[in-house]
C-alpha cells in the first residue's frame, strides 16, 4: 500500500497511508502513523498501525437496537508511541488526532478515521476543487425532490441542495473512515432554540442517508447544547438516531443531555478554564473553588463522576486540551481530541507508573448533586457558566459559514443551473 504522505514534526514522523479507491474516485486512508525521529534505549520506536476505534459509541447503539461492529479486545487509537505517557494515556482513553486538513483551519477530521461535514468543509472542498467531494455538491443540484418539492422558492431549492450535499459528503467519508462521521444540523439561533425545528432537519437528512444506503451506525448529528436540543435530543435517540451534543460547559447541561441519552457530548476544558480565571465569581456556584486542579479538568471529572453515578451510557469528548499536563489529567475520559504538538510533548516524556490514579477516571470523589432540570434551572445554569456566551459565538460562526456556503452555491453553480 502506498504512502501517500509523508511530513515531519520536531521530534515525531508522521506517515498517512492510503490506496485509491475506484468507486468513491479518491484516497481511503487507512493509517496514521506517529514514532520518534529518534530512538531511545528504553523505547521501542518500530510503528504500530492502531487505528482508531469507535468501540463505546457502538456498544451503546446496540442497545438503542442498533447493528454494533465487532467488538475490540482494548481501548485503541490512531496515535502510535511506545514507552512513553502518550503510550499509558492511550490504554486509558480513545487518543484522537485533532489535525487541520489541507490548509483549512476549520475542517477538522478526527484523524484519518472520523470526519466531520459542516458549512466551512462543505465550503473549502467546493473551493479547492480538486477532489472527487465536489460531486457532494454535483449530485444535490440534480436531486429531483428539490426540484419538485421547493418549485417556485429559490430560497427552499437552495436549503434543500445545501442539505442534500452535506449528506451526500457525509456518505463519502463515512465509505473512507472506519470510524463516525459527525453532521451538522443547526446553522442558526432560531433552529437551535426550536426542538421541533430540530428534529425536522434530523428526520430530514436521516431520510437523505437511508436514500444513499449510509448505515444510520456510521453518522452522528450534532446538537447545541441547549434546552431545545435536550428535547430534540430525547426524540432522536429513542428514534435511534444518534447525537453528539455539542457546546457543553455546565454540569447541569451535561446531566440533562446524559439524561435524554445523547450518545455523545463534547466539552472544552482550555475554553472551560479560560472563562473562569475571567469569571471567578462563578467558581463557587459551580462547586469548582478550592480545587487543585484546573477548573476544566475538574469540571469534566464532576461530568464524569455524574455519569457514572447515575450509570449513564453517554460518553464524554474532551476537546480543547491545551497542554500534557491536562491530557494527564484528563486519563480515563471516554475519548480526547489532542494536537500535534500536545501529541509531542507527552511522547518525549517518559512514562511514569503513577499516571492511571491522577486521572479523571480514577479521582472520582465527591461532586455537586443535579436534581430535577427544568427549562429555567437549565437555563440558568448556561448564565453562570462559559454555555451560554460558547453557544452564541458556536451558533454565530455556523451561520457565518452557511450564509457563505449558500452566496457560493446561489452565485457560482444555481445561476447557471
Amino acid at each position: 500500500m502506498p504512502v501517500l504522505a509523508m511530513t515531519a514534526l520536531p521530534g515525531l514522523r508522521v506517515v498517512v497511508r492510503a490506496r485509491y479507491s475506484p468507486r468513491t474516485r479518491g484516497f481511503v486512508f487507512s493509517s496514521l502513523l506517529l514514532f520518534p525521529r529518534s530512538s531511545h534505549e528504553a523505547r521501542d520506536t518500530r510503528p504500530q498501525a492502531l487505528t482508531f476505534h469507535p468501540l463505546v459509541f457502538q456498544q451503546a447503539s446496540a442497545r438503542k437496537g442498533r447493528t454494533p461492529h465487532a467488538k475490540a479486545k482494548a481501548v485503541t487509537s490512531n496515535i502510535v508511541s511506545r514507552g512513553s505517557e502518550l503510550e499509558q494515556l492511550k490504554k486509558l482513553s480513545h487518543l484522537v488526532l485533532e489535525t487541520a486538513s489541507v490548509g483549512a483551519s476549520t475542517f477538522e477530521e478526527l484523524g484519518p478515521q472520523a470526519a466531520t461535514v459542516s458549512p466551512s468543509v462543505l465550503l473549502h472542498t467546493l473551493h479547492d476543487n480538486t477532489t472527487a467531494d465536489v460531486g457532494a455538491l454535483e449530485g444535490a443540484m440534480v436531486y429531483e425532490p428539490c426540484d419538485v418539492d421547493y418549485t417556485g422558492s429559490e430560497d427552499a431549492r437552495l436549503e434543500c441542495v445545501i442539505d442534500k450535499a452535506f449528506v451526500n459528503l457525509g456518505g463519502m467519508m463515512a465509505d473512507r473512515v472506519g470510524g463516525l462521521v459527525s453532521v451538522e444540523i443547526v446553522e442558526d439561533k432560531a433552529t437551535a432554540l426550536s426542538a421541533e425545528a430540530i428534529v425536522a432537519k434530523a428526520r430530514h437528512m436521516r431520510a437523505m442517508f437511508d436514500e444513499i444506503n449510509v448505515d444510520a451506525s456510521k453518522y452522528l448529528f450534532k446538537i447545541p447544547g441547549t434546552w431545545a436540543g435536550v428535547q430534540a435530543v430525547r426524540t432522536l435517540e429513542a428514534e435511534g438516531v444518534a447525537c453528539h451534543v455539542t457546546q457543553v460547559h455546565s454540569l447541569t447541561q451535561a446531566a440533562a443531555f446524559g439524561r435524554a441519552g445523547a450518545t455523545a457530548i463534547q466539552v472544552y476544558v482550555g475554553r472551560t478554564q479560560a472563562w473562569y480565571r475571567n469569571h471567578p465569581v462563578h467558581q463557587l456556584s459551580n462547586g469548582l473553588h478550592g480545587s487543585d486542579k484546573a477548573q476544566g479538568v475538574e469540571f469534566v471529572r464532576h461530568v464524569k463522576t455524574t455519569f457514572t453515578n447515575e450509570s449513564l451510557d453517554t460518553k464524554i469528548i474532551a476537546s480543547s486540551i491545551n497542554d500534557r499536563e491536562n491530557a494527564r489529567a484528563l486519563a480515563g475520559v471516554d475519548y480526547m481530541l489532542l494536537s500535534d504538538r500536545v501529541v509531542r510533548t507527552l511522547n518525549d516524556a517518559d512514562a511514569r507508573d503513577e499516571i492511571d490514579a491522577i486521572g479523571v477516571a480514577a479521582r472520582g470523589g465527591d461532586v455537586p448533586t443535579v436534581g430535577e432540570v427544568t427549562r429555567e434551572s437549565f437555563e440558568a445554569a448556561l448564565r453562570s457558566s462559559p454555555a451560554f456566551e460558547e453557544i452564541n459565538a458556536h451558533l454565530e460562526l455556523l451561520h457565518k459559514d452557511e450564509e457563505a456556503l449558500k452566496a457560493f452555491v446561489k452565485t457560482s453553480v444555481m445561476r447557471n443551473d
